[in-house]
C-alpha cells in the first residue's frame, strides 16, 4: 500500500471545518478556524496530529485552540473536516495516541544540528504520511538569500534521529521560556547529513556553467553566509518562543474585557 505523503507547509493556513451531519443534515459542516501549527512526538519520529486556531469571539474574547489528531480529520473537496468521534480531538485524542499533550513538540523552527556539533539552519519543512504520522524527510532552512544561492538539503528518515534536549536553543515550556531553568531543545541528525548535497541553489547552477562563475557565485556565498547564518539564529529564537510543550498557549490577560472597559469608562469620562 502505498503512503500518502503531506507537508506541515501545507496543513498550515487551511482551513478547517468540524463534522456537524446529522440524519436531518447528512453533509452539515461548521467553520472551526486554521491550522496554526503542527505537533510531534516526544521521541518517535511522528507527527501526531496539529493545532487549530479558532477566531476570536467577536473581535475580543479567545478561544481555545483545538489539537486535531492526524488520523482524526477527512479531506473533502480540499478541505479538513474533522471527524466527529471522541479520539479525534484535544485529550480524546492525546489518550487514543498514547502521547502526553505537554511533551509534544513543534519541530518546524527547531535548530537541525548534527552528532558531531554542526549546525545546519532550522527546520523547514517536514513530509509526513498523513495517515500514520511517520516522517519522511525534513527540509532545512537558512534564510531566503542562503537558500537561493546554496540550495537546500532534504534529510530522509532515515538520518533523522529525532528531538533532543539540551542543544540548540531555549524554548518555551507551557507557553512561557524560563529564565532559572531553560529547556534547551534542537532536532538531532546523522553526521551523515554533512555528505548530502543541498539542490536549487545558484551556486551548483553555476559550477554546472563553468568554472569562473563558480569561483564568482561561491565569492558572494561567503560574504552572504555570515549574514544568513545571523537570520537563521534571530528566526530560531523568535520561532522558538513557542516550540516546545504545547499543552498550554500563552495566555491573555485573564481581564482583559475588564481592562478594556475601565480604559472605557475612563475616557468617557474625561470627555465629559
Amino acid at each position: 500500500m502505498s503512503k500518502k505523503l503531506i507537508s506541515t507547509s501545507e496543513l498550515v493556513g487551511k482551513r478547517v471545518l468540524a463534522d456537524k451531519s446529522s440524519d436531518k443534515k447528512p453533509e452539515a459542516t461548521k467553520k472551526l478556524g486554521k491550522v496554526r501549527s503542527c505537533v510531534f512526538h516526544p521521541k518517535e519520529r511522528r507527527c501526531v496530529g496539529f493545532i487549530v486556531k479558532r477566531p476570536d469571539a467577536a473581535l475580543m474574547f479567545h478561544r481555545k485552540d483545538v489539537f486535531v489528531a492526524v488520523n482524526g480529520y477527512d479531506m473533502v473537496d480540499g478541505r479538513i473536516v474533522v471527524r466527529r468521534s471522541p479520539d479525534a480531538t484535544d485529550k480524546g485524542a492525546c489518550k487514543a495516541l498514547g502521547v502526553s499533550w505537554d511533551d509534544c513538540v513543534l519541530w518546524v523552527g527547531l535548530p537541525v544540528i548534527g552528532e558531531d556539533g554542526e549546525s545546519y539552519g532550522l527546520v523547514g519543512d517536514v513530509l509526513f504520511d498523513a495517515t500514520t504520522g511517520e516522517v519522511e524527510t525534513l527540509r532545512v532552512t537558512q534564510g531566503a538569500t542562503a537558500n537561493a544561492l546554496l540550495g537546500v538539503k532534504e534529510i530522509p528518515a532515515s538520518l533523522i534521529r529525532g528531538f533532543k534536549r539540551g542543544i540548540g536553543t531555549t524554548l518555551a515550556v507551557n507557553g512561557e521560556t524560563s529564565e532559572e531553568e531553560p529547556v534547551i531543545g534542537a532536532i538531532l541528525v546523522s553526521d551523515e547529513v554533512a555528505d548530502l548535497a543541498a539542490e536549487g541553489g545558484l551556486a551548483a547552477k553555476a559550477g554546472e556553467a563553468t568554472a569562473v562563475v563558480a569561483s564568482q557565485a561561491q565569492e558572494v556565498v561567503e560574504k552572504v553566509k555570515p549574514k544568513a547564518q545571523q537570520a537563521t539564529a534571530a528566526a530560531g529564537k523568535a520561532v522558538n518562543a513557542g516550540a516546545f510543550a504545547t499543552g498550554r498557549q500563552i495566555k491573555r490577560a485573564s481581564g482583559m474585557f475588564a481592562a478594556f472597559k475601565e480604559e472605557y469608562d475612563k475616557a468617557r469620562h474625561e470627555d465629559d
